[in-house]
């Protein structure tokens, strides 16, 4: 059993498309995660996807053996019931799910909200639209992931709010540091909560300083229990994506990703080596 690795292009918000694809060959990881390319964040108005260039594209990463795993939309769950903004995230969802779909990409990020910290949300409206967009996506094969986010970083809590949804299309996208940071949870407790559910995750390092922000950190350098999640992955069987979620689209002053994305994969196959030699 062996882990993909991807990064998402959320660290290479200044890098074209051609720089990215180029690094993620240069790098041979499996993947590529779609968050902006460019001075782009809406995925359906990013070029290469366009009628134009879509074939080129499919070419392209045919040849380089290697997919777009997930397209990691900012659709939020959590407005008021009947808000304008809430059917307005609806549409979005729905037109990114169909977007996926023509794109041959299996997985949509939605999360509950755009804080991660565990804000008050409606989560009995989230939920019932959570299930709405599963059943949108069945015959579409696309899987609809809710990311550990926000209230959902509590994985009981999350275990409840997808328990209904079409388990042909419901998934959890486990971001490593929310659970933990916010709710002290462990790894071993967060995969014992959700177990198959985890359709993929979210891989960073970080510390908290002493006035409470969020410091990120490469791989290693930071206090997140990194082994310990790959490890609980690995001891349930999962063969599913560790993308590098690398903030620099929304924090400037993190290190450039072409320093970044090469100390994640030399540091996570070194860890996943040794999390597959453990007796």
């Amino acid at each position: 059993m062996t882990m993909k690795l991807g990064f998402s292009t959320l660290g290479c918000p200044q890098w074209d498309w051609a720089e990215i694809l180029g690094t993620a060959k240069d790098m041979g990881i499996d993947g590529i995660e779609i968050r902006g390319v460019a001075n782009e964040i809406d995925p359906m108005k990013i070029t290469i996807f366009d009628e134009e260039h879509l074939e080129e594209t499919r070419r392209q990463l045919s040849q380089s053996g290697i997919e777009i795993p997930m397209i990691a939309s900012s659709v939020t769950l959590g407005e008021k019931p009947g808000s304008e903004k809430g059917e307005l995230q609806m549409q979005q969802a729905k037109d990114q799910i169909d977007f996926a779909a023509k794109n041959e990409i299996p997985f949509v990020r939605v999360l509950l909200t755009l804080n991660p910290q565990p804000i008050q949300a409606d989560l009995e409206a989230a939920k019932a639209r959570y299930q709405e967009l599963c059943h949108y996506a069945r015959d579409k094969k696309v899987r609809v992931l809710i990311e550990t986010c926000g209230l959902l970083s509590d994985s009981v809590k999350m275990a409840q709010f997808i328990a209904g949804a079409d388990e042909e299309t419901r998934g959890v996208l486990w971001d490593i540091q929310h659970p933990y940071r916010h709710c002290k949870e462990t790894p071993k407790q967060t995969v014992a909560n959700l177990g198959k559910e985890i359709r993929y995750v979210h891989v960073k390092d970080s510390v908290v300083t002493e006035n409470g922000e969020t410091e990120y950190r490469m791989m290693g350098l930071g206090d997140l229990p990194v082994f310990d999640a790959v490890r609980e992955l690995y001891r349930m069987g999962y063969d599913g994506y560790l993308t590098l979620e690398w903030l620099k689209r929304w924090r400037p002053e993190l290190k450039d990703p072409d320093v970044i994305f090469y100390h994640f994969q030399t540091y996570m196959e070194t860890l996943l080596a040794e999390v597959e030699n453990e007796k």
